[in-house]
């Protein structure tokens, strides 16, 4: 799965963009990108339940990645 067919399996960006509230210009956006914002995560596997469709992986969305602290550097 990747973004384009997310967004069309829930009924394309223009519906996407309602049930967010954000413009269909934003969710096409975020989808020619091919990465979709992190907040956007629980609201479209919510949306992606109510129409069947199976949930989106995460690693579509934004998220931020934890790399291994390199050498020199103090933990927090």
């Amino acid at each position: 799965m990747n973004t384009r067919n997310l967004i069309q399996a829930l009924g394309g960006y223009r519906s996407v963009g309602v049930r967010l509230g954000k413009s269909p210009t934003t969710v096409h956006t975020h989808m020619q990108e091919g990465v979709l914002p992190a907040a956007w995560y629980d609201a479209l596997c919510q949306i992606a339940r109510e129409s069947d469709v199976a949930e989106p992986p995460r690693s579509l969305f934004s998220f931020l990645q934890v790399g291994a602290p390199s050498s020199g550097e103090e933990a927090a």
